[in-house]
């Protein structure tokens, strides 16, 4: 009997692949192709034009560095923005912050949002429904214009930049954000994988160091992802470097529970390794 693979190809010669026990969903939308299987290996995964967005394994290593060091930068994160995100997952990290008293979600495709009720509810563990979130289907870079000094953390939970992602990674976008921040404001964004795309990090961050005053990139580990390594970014107007005793104060009075950020990872997470630090270095504003 043949067996049923899924597979992606995540840089040039490189192809990953995931055995299939089960297809449960594929649509394709005027967006993107969505896609989400069982797997033998790592449980349900979706992906979204044949690229790997998350698997029930280990989603909570990407979508916990995604959000807790961000909303543990901010002494009392109140109101949250996600851009993308529909799945769920960034949503259920962000709702664990008792603080938080309004979070949106903004998703380009409603039917991402759809599906992941259905197929994924390990991974949005009703989050969609709590009272405190608010969901509009519009492009981040359509919605943030419109928005000015509203939220405290904006987490852009974006797909690589190609296609509908593409726009969510310019700095007209990042401008918009920085406008939509409160003052004091964090805003989070993943950065895709150093390894085999650098470009994404250093025009990503030199259109970061070109709008806000403080960027700070950092690393991350998700075996799904392209190479395992995972970049991400944060940005604000003030000091975004928290120390260890505060995080840890902070994560254990907002009774935070994780499977891979810890206080002390967080801290470790900003130490880039070599090639990292290379890859940055030249890197000006606006470059």
């Amino acid at each position: 009997m043949n067996k049923d693979w899924l597979c992606e190809d995540q840089a040039a010669g490189i192809r990953f692949s995931l055995e299939v026990e089960e297809r449960l969903f594929r649509h394709c939308t005027a967006h993107q192709e969505i896609e989400i299987v069982q797997t033998s290996a790592l449980g349900r995964v979706l992906a979204l034009d044949s690229r790997f967005m998350l698997s029930e394994r280990d989603e909570p290593f990407y979508h916990e560095m995604l959000v807790h060091p961000a909303l543990l930068a901010h002494e009392q994160p109140e109101r949250v923005l996600i851009v993308g995100g529909g799945d769920g997952g960034a949503l259920r990290e962000t709702l664990r912050h008792p603080a938080v008293r309004e979070a949106a979600l903004v998703e380009i495709d409603a039917a991402v949002i759809a599906a992941s009720r259905e197929h994924l509810a390990t991974v949005h563990a009703g989050a969609f429904d709590d009272p405190r979130v608010q969901i509009a289907i519009s492009p981040g870079e359509a919605f943030l214009p419109e928005i000015s000094r509203a939220f405290d953390v904006i987490v852009v939970d974006s797909t690589d930049p190609v296609g509908p992602g593409h726009a969510l990674f310019e700095r007209e976008f990042l401008v918009a954000c920085r406008e939509a921040l409160r003052s004091g404001g964090v805003i989070a964004l993943q950065a895709g994988t150093p390894f085999y795309r650098p470009d994404v990090l250093t025009n990503l961050v030199a259109n970061l160091r070109g709008t806000f005053a403080q960027v700070a990139p950092y690393v991350g580990f998700v075996p799904l992802y392209p190479s395992g390594m995972w970049a991400y970014v944060l940005a604000g107007d003030r000091g975004l470097e928290v120390e260890e005793t505060v995080l840890r104060e902070r994560f254990r009075a907002r009774k935070l529970d994780t499977r891979y950020y810890t206080p002390r990872l967080h801290r470790a997470a900003f130490a880039l390794p070599r090639f990292v630090e290379e890859l940055l270095a030249p890197v000006k504003e606006g470059q």
